[in-house]
């Protein structure tokens, strides 16, 4: 190749651009790159390393950028009333925190996560909505007959049983029906003595409307006493008539027997409608309210729902099962529905028509806390504290303040974020101590002589040069607090040596 060739070629090799190559300093930022150990978070240096702990090798953190906000003032971190419209030192010497503009948060303490570290954790997404939101309460209640549907039959006079009509529990009977026939000595001599009067006083005599009361308060039916009239002697059997329409419930008579004044002979019944009672924890106790619509299912009829509502909740609490009793009211027209069956409740306690609804899963609860995290960005997460309302069926939560329509939340993975965010949180304060504006980092404050080294696992072994351990062959580290009675026992074998 001829040499005026060659020389051109060579300068070509190496200059291969006319652009000056940037300096390192130049990709440098402000504030100094920190590194970290993968075992150990906790441990966080200025600059490339060992762990002191496992001595693997740190490794560069990358932090997170700030989102853009605008900072309103300055707060004191344990004063909140001291405020400073510029950075600088609370009056308990602490440095002032930042407030921003539209958000209650004091501090942009956002997560940032690698996208594909987002996809190996399963984080899952789901956005705030405005939609209904109901509650219920499910327990057991047991159906019984409905007290102000029952009547009982007894007798305001003493006599014997001449003939039953009804002589089974559980007959149907219906209002004004003739349930059994009595004769009693007592309203056999009032009817003698009604028509005594009627002989000698006539119709409008003081004795005739003694007696017509006596017997209309024994409850003698005015037909019977029409017919005695009538015929013109007393009946000897009286009927006594059922109340109401129903079923008998309880029956105490025999045909021939005697029964005195005020004995309770038959328990009548109306089934059309029927009570369930049930007991509801003490906690949802205050939200059962009377009115409230009302769901019963059966054993015998899964799936099928008959619809009711609570007609009465009991004022006091059975302090032994710590439970409120209520009463719910269905329909029984098909007589489905007997006494002393048991039944699952649905009770709707609270219904909420237009309310900011989330999933439940997606909150934390930490004391008196209750956080979510929110989505502003690819794999940027802001926790947010939140307060919520109603909790709801179908695994859904109200959301009164803290968000907004349209907002993603994180479903999964929040733990790991809050346990990132905390950590993020540490090694931003540990920044704002070591980076301050005009400051040193305590780390160099002044260089320390170390003049003694020992081993982690072997405390006594030392040194006063860096090395190795003669025994493990781990790393001698400095030993913290320079060991005086170690010192002053070298230097006094080293004299004695010297002596001899």
């Amino acid at each position: 190749m001829p040499r005026f060739l060659l020389l051109p070629l060579l300068l070509l090799v190496a200059c291969p651009s006319s652009e000056p190559v940037p300096e390192a300093h130049e990709h440098t930022t402000d504030e100094a790159t920190l590194y970290t150990c993968g075992m150990h978070p906790e441990v966080v240096e200025e600059g490339p390393g060992s762990c002191p702990i496992c001595k693997m090798d740190l490794t560069p953190m990358r932090r997170p950028e700030p989102a853009e906000r605008t900072v309103k003032h300055w707060v004191a971190p344990m004063d909140p009333t001291f405020i400073s419209d510029t950075p600088g030192k609370s009056p308990m010497g602490m440095d002032l925190v930042p407030v921003y503009e539209g958000g209650p948060a004091s501090t942009d303490n956002s997560v940032t996560i690698d996208p594909v570290v987002v996809q190996n954790m399963g984080v899952r997404l789901a956005k705030a909505t405005k939609g209904p939101i109901f509650r219920h309460v499910r327990t057991l209640g047991e159906i019984e007959v409905a007290e102000d549907e029952v009547s009982v039959v007894n007798l305001r006079y003493s006599g014997w049983i001449e003939r039953i009509r009804v002589d089974e529990t559980g007959a149907e009977v219906r209002k004004g029906q003739t349930l059994f026939e009595i004769y009693s000595p007592e309203v056999v001599a009032a009817q003698d003595e009604l028509l005594l009067a009627l002989r000698s006083e006539g119709p409008d005599g003081p004795r005739v409307k003694a007696t017509r009361t006596r017997l209309r308060n024994w409850d003698v039916p005015s037909s019977v006493l029409d017919a005695a009239i009538k015929a013109g002697e007393a009946r000897r059997t009286i009927p006594v008539i059922a109340p109401r329409s129903g079923f008998v419930l309880h029956k105490e008579v025999v045909e021939g027997a005697r029964v005195n004044a005020g004995k309770d002979l038959y328990r009548i019944g109306n089934l059309q409608s029927i009570w369930v009672r049930t007991e509801v924890y003490e906690h949802d106790a205050a939200w059962v309210r009377t009115g409230q619509k009302a769901w019963m299912e059966l054993a015998f009829a899964a799936g099928r729902q008959i619809v009711g509502e609570v007609s009465y909740v009991y004022p006091t609490l059975n302090t032994k099962s710590r439970t409120l009793t209520v009463r719910l009211e269905f329909p029984n027209p098909g007589l489905e529905l007997k006494p002393g069956m048991f039944a699952t409740v649905l009770i709707e306690t609270r219904k909420k028509d237009d309310a900011l609804i989330v999933p439940t899963e997606a909150i934390l609860h930490s004391g008196e806390r209750q956080l979510v995290f929110v989505s502003t960005g690819i794999g940027r997460y802001e926790p947010r504290d939140i307060d919520t309302g109603v909790v709801g069926d179908r695994h859904l939560t109200e959301v009164t303040a803290g968000l907004t329509e349209g907002e993603s939340i994180v479903l999964s993975g929040q733990f790991l974020l809050d346990s990132e965010s905390q950590l993020q949180e540490a090694i931003n304060k540990l920044l704002a101590a070591r980076l301050q504006v005009g400051g040193t980092p305590p780390e160099h404050d002044e260089p320390k002589d170390v003049s003694d080294y020992t081993c982690p696992m072997h405390p006594e072994i030392h040194a006063h040069e860096p090395g190795s351990c003669p025994v493990c062959g781990m790393d001698l580290v400095p030993t913290e607090g320079h060991d005086v009675e170690h010192e002053d026992h070298a230097d006094h074998e080293g004299h004695e040596g010297h002596e001899h």
